[in-house]
Order: structure tokens, then C-alpha cells, then sequence
């Protein structure tokens, strides 16, 4: 019997690992970075795998729309939050530099906000 539950539990890892790798592939921009601002360039290289290209949210929250400026009122905790991470999200702070966080956070809450 607890062999059979051991199992059950290592096939359900399994099939949540490979759930996981395909949400985090699907929306992979593939291709050249996006056009325009670094905001959207750095948004393409560091976010969209897990946000999805247009922010719609995959593997991470949505952020297009205005789900952005409603979950980050305040620009300053947002940039916070992309420099530090949180949970699944990793951190920025050492791979980007202030200005590109803040271009990248910028993006977020203008061109995707619509």
C-alpha cells in the first residue's frame, strides 16, 4: 500500500514538473527582443518568459491591463519588489542596474497598463 501512494506521488511530481516547463516555454517570446523603449527590450529578455510577451500572466501574474498599477500603486514598491523578488519571482537587483529596473517597471505601467 505505500509503495502505491509513493507512486501516485512521484507521477503527480512528475506530471507538475513537466506542466511547469511547458508554461514556462510557451510563452517564451523566441526571436529578436521586442521594438521600442529598453523597457519593452528588457521586458522581453528578463519577464516575458514568465509574464507572458504582452503581459497577459502565465507561469507569473498578469500584468497588462492595469493589473500592475493596481497591485503597485506606488511605482518606488514596485521597483522594490522587481530589484528584491518574492516567492517563485527571482530578484533583479544584481543583474540589472537602477535605471534599467526602473525602465523595465516603467514599460510595465505604461505600455503594458493599456
Amino acid at each position: 500500500m505505500f509503495r502505491r501512494v509513493v507512486n501516485a506521488v512521484e507521477i503527480l511530481a512528475a506530471i507538475g514538473a513537466v506542466a511547469f516547463v511547458i508554461l514556462l516555454f510557451a510563452n517564451n517570446p523566441g526571436g529578436a527582443p521586442a521594438a521600442g523603449s529598453v523597457g519593452a527590450q528588457l521586458f522581453s529578455a528578463n519577464c516575458a518568459s514568465c509574464h507572458g510577451v504582452t503581459g497577459g500572466g502565465a507561469v507569473g501574474p498578469q500584468l497588462s491591463g492595469g493589473a500592475v498599477l493596481h497591485d503597485f500603486p506606488n511605482e518606488a514598491d514596485q521597483i522594490t519588489f522587481v530589484a528584491n523578488g518574492r516567492g517563485i519571482m527571482p530578484g533583479f537587483a544584481t543583474s540589472l542596474t537602477p535605471a534599467q529596473l526602473k525602465a523595465v517597471v516603467d514599460y510595465t505601467r505604461t505600455d503594458l497598463a493599456k
